[in-house]
Order: structure tokens, then sequence, then C-alpha cells
């Protein structure tokens, strides 16, 4: 039906507002809609969206206190497939058939979760429900690439992130902060973090830079992703920013060092200490990790060391580029690994915004 799409565009949008709110579940925008026998009085009557703990689900909150009237048609819109599967709560599924009143289901996206993956959508249509599935599917299927390669592929999406000057150095001098962007190109950043599950940087960028990684601006504050931080040797001091408030803001530290004592130290601030063992210390084995957890869109904020491993193993899906308009003078042939090298990489016209007098550029890895 013609306004079938209406709606389904009418969740995207909603679902663009609200997408990395539901940790570790994904964000997920359903409608009710109200329509008579011949629909050409249609109304939208309820609407949901996936609770920032991950449950209630979209359609249960939805479908929550509704009034179903006699001799209507009731159609129920998702951005994805309703769950089938029994958890914590009552499977979508099961509650949109408790009803008795929804005679339509229309998603666009089937769920790639094992447990679902088109089992929901047999269900329905086992119990005489028509449904429907596929419409836009490549624009929500952007929204939702983190939790599919999640799913698929046992990683997150994966964002590089830098500032550097215009002739590509990320620093002015070894083991020194170096403040390369203006105010609006944080501002953005903020925002990019809001939208992320997790943020990573290596031991040496909680040295030299004494982060704390969270949201800045205040609206965001809560929105602050989970912090990942790689310290092979648990050789960082606990006095460090980042620990100093890990009860409030979720805080794991990956290492190789197996010393109890040592991880005891950071395990007292709050920190959740993974330790893996030398050889399965790898950026690929940290990721599953991290996916297990149910991380689906990781930003990588640091240091030179981390991006060139990143990029090395070909382990990122965007860079984001933030470019000052100053150079940095440096003449030093062996200070290479302050400056990065993205030539190889594709980077879209469209893919380019103004802040200021600073550019971001987005580099989309091409085998995406």
């Amino acid at each position: 039906m013609q306004h079938d799409k209406k709606y389904l565009n009418v969740a995207l949008y909603s679902l663009e507002k609200i997408i990395g709110s539901s940790f570790p579940n994904p964000s997920v925008f359903a409608i009710l809609v109200e329509s008579d026998k011949q629909f050409r009085d249609n109304k939208i009557i309820s609407f949901g969206h996936t609770s920032s703990s991950g449950r209630p689900h979209a359609e249960a909150n939805a479908l929550e206190n509704v009034y179903f009237k006699n001799n209507k048609i009731y159609t129920l819109y998702s951005t994805l497939e309703p769950c089938c599967h029994e958890g914590r709560d009552e499977s979508c599924v099961s509650k949109i058939l408790k009803s008795k009143k929804i005679n339509r289901v229309i998603f666009s996206l089937i769920d790639p979760d094992k447990r679902v993956n088109g089992k929901g959508k047999k269900i329905l249509k086992k119990n005489n429900l028509e449904v429907k599935s596929g419409l836009l599917e490549n624009q929500i299927k952007n929204l939702y690439q983190g939790y599919i390669l999640n799913r698929k592929e046992n990683r997150p999406k994966i964002i590089l992130k830098l500032a550097m000057t215009k002739d590509g150095y990320i620093t002015f001098e070894k083991g020194k902060r170096t403040k390369i962007t203006n105010l609006i190109s944080d501002k953005y950043s903020d925002i990019l973090r809001s939208e992320v599950d997790a943020i990573l940087v290596g031991a040496n960028t909680v040295r030299i830079d004494n982060c704390i990684l969270k949201c800045k601006m205040t609206g965001l504050i809560n929105k602050s992703p989970i912090r990942v931080v790689l310290n092979r040797k648990l050789d960082l001091s606990t006095n460090s920013k980042i620990f100093e408030n890990c009860k409030e803001f979720r805080t794991i530290l990956f290492t190789s060092n197996s010393r109890k004592n040592l991880i005891k130290n950071y395990e007292k601030k709050g920190v959740e200490v993974t330790f893996l063992k030398k050889e399965f210390y790898t950026l690929k084995n940290i990721l599953k990790k991290l996916s297990y957890l149910g991380i689906s869109n990781l930003l990588v904020e640091g240091g030179g060391k981390i991006f060139n491993s990143f990029l090395k193993e070909n382990l990122f899906d965007y860079i984001y580029i933030f470019r000052s308009n100053f150079f940095s003078g440096i003449k030093e042939k062996n200070f290479s690994e302050a400056k990065i090298d993205v030539s190889n990489f594709r980077l879209k016209k469209s893919y380019v915004k103004n802040f200021g007098d600073n550019l971001l550029e987005i580099y989309k890895n091409k085998k995406i």
C-alpha cells in the first residue's frame, strides 16, 4: 500500500533521533496506525522506541495501553523485525499476537540475530497476519550497520577519529598534547561520542592527554559511551583522570598482564579489567570481546600507534579526519609515527563538511 512507505519514513526519521540510546540492544522505532476498512482514513494512534536500558522493546512500548476499536484495521510499523525469542521479557511477536487486534506488521529489516533472523516474520504469517519486509531497507540498513556487523562478524562498526594539520600531523612534539581542532569541531565530536556505544584509546593517549573521554555538553553527558583502554603492560597510573569516575562511567581495560595485585588496584576504582594471554592479545580478539558485550559502534580516538594498528589490519569502516587550517612546520624525518597517511582510502565528495576554519573529511573503507 502507498501509505506503508510513508509511515516507515516517519519511523526512519524518528529512529535517526534516538540511534545509540538503547545499549546493549539496537535502537528501534515502531508506529501503530489505525485505519478504516478501505484504508482511506489512516492515523497514528501510538508509537514506541527501545527503552534506554534496552528493554522494553519498541513494539512492546507502542502497544502499551492502546485502546483498540472494533471495525478498524491496525498496522504496526517497525524499523526492525519484531523479536520472537523469550528473554527477560515476553517476545514482541507474542505481544503482537496477544493483542488479537493487529492485522498487519510492516518492517524494514530482517533481524540478523540468529535467534530471530526471519523467524518472527514466519510466526506472524503463520498466525494469518499480513506481513511485509524490505521497505526502505537500504536507508535503514545504514543505521543498523554496527548491529549487523556485531551479529554477523562478531565485531562493531569501527570509526577512526583524529585531528590533523594540513600536512597530516597529529601532534607537534612527542609526549605532549597538541590542540588542533576548533570549538565547532569539538562540539561535533561530542555529538559523535554520544552516538556510539564505546570509545577506545591506547595507554599512551591516557598518559599524554590525561583524558576523561566522556561527553562534555550538558545535554549529552548521560549519553557518554563506555570507555575502553588498551594497556598491555598494566602500567597506567590509577590516579589518571579516566579512572576517577568509573562507577559513573563504565570503563573497560584490556591487558596481558596477569598480576592479580595490579588488577585489584584497578578493580578497586571500578574498572572492569579483561585479561588476555599474550598470544591472544590482538585487535581482532579485543573487538570480539567488545561485540559479546553488545558494543555495535566503536569510536577509536587514541594516538598514532593505535590508528596505525587498525589501519594495518584493515579493521575500520570509516575514518573521520578533522583537518585544521595550518601546517605543523615539522621537518624531523623520524617523526613519522605522528603522521597518518590516508591517501589509499576513498573520499566521497558528499563526506566533506566545514566547521569554521576546520574541515571534516569522512573516508569510507573501500571494502564497504
